[in-house]
């Protein structure tokens, strides 16, 4: 009985250190993407950085309506579009995003020049 407890014990703790070792290798690269100043894509396993309207890969965002309140007036077009993502639709002086998958309610967008003008946005829950 004394074996077969030992190895219990022994099979119990290599579970736990490595059911840790794998929440901190699945975490740590959204953590060190936050930490950074970037927003991490769960779908992607990507990082995306505030560089991304440069770069053409803000990516499209399941849900833009939940960062709304991290958009204001007087902000440049690369943070909008880093904070909701590529539009569903462009023009010289608008951007127009579905406020998430499916819905038919919209964000919508107003620039003048590169600067945020106005932002309608349902309510986020």
């Amino acid at each position: 009985m004394g074996r077969l407890s030992t190895r219990l014990v022994h099979v119990a703790t290599a579970a736990f250190f490595g059911l840790v070792l794998f929440a901190v290798l699945y975490a740590g690269p959204a953590r060190r993407c936050e930490a950074g100043g970037g927003k991490w894509n769960l779908t992607a396993q990507a990082c995306i950085t505030p560089s991304c309207y440069r770069s053409g890969s803000c990516g499209q965002w399941a849900y833009p309506a939940a960062w709304c309140s991290k958009v204001k007036p007087g902000d440049d077009r690369a943070s909008v579009h880093f904070h909701l993502g590529d539009p569903d639709q462009v023009g010289v002086d608008e951007a127009i995003w579905h406020a998430d998958k499916g819905s038919s309610d919209l964000i919508v967008a107003k620039f003048r020049g590169d600067a945020l003008q106005s932002l309608s946005c349902p309510v986020a829950p």
